[in-house]
């Protein structure tokens, strides 16, 4: 199966509209509900990944008046890999689709 609920996928997902703080990301990830109980330190292993692949940019903003928050925000080589990556889940969702409201043939004999 080519999508595999790449955390990295839906971290792009979360950025597409606008910048947000680690932990934004992670409550937008959370509500989502396809994540379960994802903590901030384990999503920013992927943001750093996502960062040396040059598909997010992160800047510190000091001028909430909080602390210093560091905000990532989503490239063009982010965008096209996230267009990918909702072309592949596109491909299985319907692949799915098609499976489930098929109807399967049933067999002489059968009460299936």
């Amino acid at each position: 199966m080519a999508f595999r609920g790449d955390i990295c996928a839906l971290i792009l997902g979360s950025l597409e509209n606008e910048p947000l703080h680690g932990y934004e990301i992670v409550r937008r990830l959370r509500q989502s509900g396809g994540v379960g109980k994802l903590s901030e330190g384990q999503v920013y292993p992927y943001l750093h990944r996502l960062e040396e692949e040059q598909k997010v940019t992160a800047e510190w903003n000091t001028e909430t008046g909080a602390a210093p928050r560091r905000v990532y925000q989503i490239t063009p080589t982010g965008r096209k890999a996230l267009a990918e990556q909702k072309a592949i889940w596109k491909q299985f969702v319907s692949g799915i689709g098609a499976l489930l409201e098929s109807r399967p043939a049933t067999q002489e004999g059968s009460d299936a």
